[in-house]
């Protein structure tokens, strides 16, 4: 495990002080390491809160704090914003709910997977993770009907996808469609509807989706009984987004994994590494233990026999801890760059780098609905978004910018 003084001193005080928070949920540090760090080193509180909204860990971190028993000015702060998370948690698994029950009604089923859920499933509460939107699991032959449900309940699809790729090539083209609900001009529930729960660019994402089961009995998340993902599903897919799509970009990926990890028995790990082995996640799977080990200090089950250099450990270490490598500090082209140098370093093997640089490239060129919102166009002539996506994109780039 690296040492807090030695983050303290490549990195700063501020991520020094989040890895020793982290530490003591997992109970590899004590929270009167905590005190004696505020009490002999400069915090800058809003540096530290803005590393933790980065890395999407307030309630771990923050728990931390306040348990430290530490008194300083800012700490009303940590506490509003906890209350805040709290509040909108409760908010979200309240409308999920609610939106189940509908589904029900029409009987679709419907199942939820990370956000609260998973917190309450591996936490043990609705609270430890920030939870931002519904993430709802349904089959593809639903999909129609549940949309036709929530615009009666006055959701608005984000992007009519339908309008680019009509219906019938939609399952092919995407993974997933998503309706907002409005109040007073704010969005106030993004819902995300998933029949598969990887992207066109990654691979085995159909693969993955068959390998979920849910759980024979109903739990409780509020006040209802529902389906849930077995733990060995929740935990594959929780596993398959964090490596493809978050790409490990955050610490609340290896809390995730770590915490999750700790709920699980023999026979699950037994058929997960069946799994992982299927569909391409070793090297993900020992890279998230690696570094666990490393930067919390606690072991999760290794199977593999894979050895990770020491070169690409620190590779994954500093896009973590140093802020200059994080992924909100990239223009687009180097955050593709930077995307892709770590998608291949996950690869189990390295000969499908083509495929996936291929895939990649092909996600990039191909029109998609902000295409076609940008400038709707009958299907005949489609062939234009070629041209007009990198003007389309060379526009949104130099707003951005402004």
């Amino acid at each position: 495990m690296i040492s807090i003084e030695e983050i303290k001193s490549e990195y700063d005080v501020e991520m020094a002080l989040i890895m020793l928070c982290i530490r003591c949920h997992f109970k590899t540090s004590h929270v009167n390491e905590i005190r004696q760090f505020i009490q002999s080193n400069p915090i800058d509180w809003a540096k530290f809160s803005s590393y933790s909204e980065y890395h999407k860990v307030p309630p771990i971190v923050y728990q931390s704090i306040l348990q430290s028993g530490e008194r300083f000015t800012e700490l009303n702060q940590l506490k509003s914003r906890l209350q805040q998370i709290t509040l909108r948690n409760w908010q979200l698994t309240q409308e999920a709910e609610r939106i189940i029950r509908l589904f029900q009604s029409a009987n679709i089923q419907a199942i939820p997977f990370k956000g609260a859920t998973f917190s309450q499933q591996f936490y043990g509460n609705l609270v430890s993770r920030i939870s931002c939107d519904i993430d709802l699991l349904i089959n593809w032959e639903d999909l129609q009907a549940c949309i036709a449900i929530l615009k009666k309940e006055s959701y608005l699809p984000e992007n009519e996808m339908e309008l680019l790729h009509g219906w019938d090539n939609l399952k092919s083209k995407e993974n997933e469609y998503n309706l907002d609900f409005y109040q007073n001009g704010q969005r106030l529930y993004h819902v995300e509807l998933h029949w598969c729960i990887g992207n066109s660019e990654l691979l085995y994402s159909n693969e993955v989706t068959q390998l979920l089961n849910k759980d024979s009995e109903k739990h409780t998340l509020i006040q209802d009984k529902i389906f849930r993902l077995t733990n060995e599903s929740h935990f594959l897919a929780v596993l398959f987004h964090h490596a493809g799509k978050d790409v490990f970009n955050f610490l609340r990926n290896f809390i995730d994994i770590a915490q999750a990890a700790q709920k699980l028995e023999e026979k699950q790990w037994n058929l997960l590494y069946q799994h992982f082995e299927k569909i391409g996640l070793k090297h993900s799977y020992e890279m998230a233990g690696n570094i666990i080990v490393h930067l919390f200090g606690i072991q999760i089950p290794q199977h593999f026999p894979i050895e990770i250099p020491k070169k690409t450990q620190r590779f994954f270490i500093d896009s973590l801890l140093s802020n200059e490598n994080w992924v909100n500090k990239k223009s687009t082209i180097a955050y593709f760059y930077y995307f892709m140098i770590k998608r291949i370093l996950l690869l189990d093997a390295k000969s499908k780098a083509i495929n996936l640089l291929f895939r990649h490239i092909n996600l990039i060129l191909k029109p998609n609905i902000k295409d076609y919102l940008f400038l709707p166009l009958p299907k005949p002539f489609h062939f234009v978004y070629y041209v007009i996506k990198p003007i389309r994109m060379i526009k949104e780039q130099f707003s951005n910018n402004q």
